[in-house]
């Protein structure tokens, strides 16, 4: 017996899991846990935890060991990530139905992928090109401003408004309908670019801005040092709230992105 009190608190590691399964709440749920955890992102979480409980470490490595642990387990958590995206879409809520029709709308790059032959598709963040169209669809907007270019891909640069442009297209939008500006390559340059546009077109009143809503609150602000003035158009909202799932509690690629994401605007709007 006494040398099984050291290994006690390794109980801990299949006592987790065995709960995690208890309030699945169904066989369906309960395999997605062990998927989970037998995935790269729920090992490491299990090995982690597992590395802290081992008996006969020092206490400061013992200490160290638990908070990265819980560093990671926040760091990977789904609902963390929600409740960080939340503050930053929260007040672009309203702004999800256009009130009264836009004159044009600028649709900030980074919404595409290409296809291994080449095409352009949706991304991760493909309502950001999606949204846009539906809205014109809808009448609520009459032209279509798509932006941006990609530098960090070996060869030529991606031109992120040609690929959204041709979305478009495929989608029944007329070319003339369209305007792609494809020399920027950040917000700050996108918005200069832009500026120049709409002097040009002094036709324009009401002019929105369309992005993820996430990065809403700092594509305005970029905007207002660029002297301008724009209605939000935001799509690609992450923060809907979500039931209790067991398996939302492993860490996982989507908790990650969230909170990465999340914390990148902020880091952003810092600096």
């Amino acid at each position: 017996m006494k040398l099984a009190r050291p290994y006690l608190p390794l109980l801990l590691v299949p006592l987790l899991v065995i709960l995690l399964l208890l309030t699945s709440g169904s066989w369906l749920v309960a395999r997605k846990v062990i998927a989970f955890l037998i995935m790269p992102a729920g090992f490491l979480w299990i090995a982690g935890l597992t590395a802290a409980l081992w008996p006969g470490l020092r206490k400061r490595t013992r200490g160290l060991l638990l908070v990265l642990w819980i560093v990671y387990s926040l760091a990977g958590n789904r609902y963390v990530g929600i409740e960080l995206l939340h503050s930053l879409e929260e007040p672009y809520l309203r702004y999800e139905e256009i009130a009264e029709p836009l004159d044009a709308a600028v649709v900030l790059g980074g919404a595409t992928v290409r296809t291994p032959s080449g095409k352009p598709a949706l991304g991760m963040r493909g309502d950001r090109v999606l949204r846009p169209a539906i809205h014109f669809f809808e009448g609520n907007i009459k032209t279509l401003i798509c932006t941006g270019r990609s530098v960090t891909e070996i060869g030529e640069d991606r031109l992120l408004s040609r690929e959204a442009s041709e979305i478009w297209q495929g989608l029944g939008i007329p070319k003339d309908r369209i305007i792609e500006i494809s020399e920027p390559r950040n917000t700050s340059e996108e918005l200069a670019a832009v500026k120049n546009l709409i002097e040009s077109n002094p036709q324009w009143e009401r002019i929105g801005l369309s992005t993820s809503a996430s990065h809403m609150n700092r594509a305005m602000e970029e905007a207002r040092k660029h002297g301008l003035e724009f209605i939000p158009v935001p799509s690609d909202f992450r923060s809907s709230p979500q039931p209790y799932v067991s398996h939302y509690l492993i860490p996982q690629s989507w908790g990650f992105q969230a909170v990465q994401s999340a914390l990148w605007e902020r880091l952003g709007s810092l600096f």
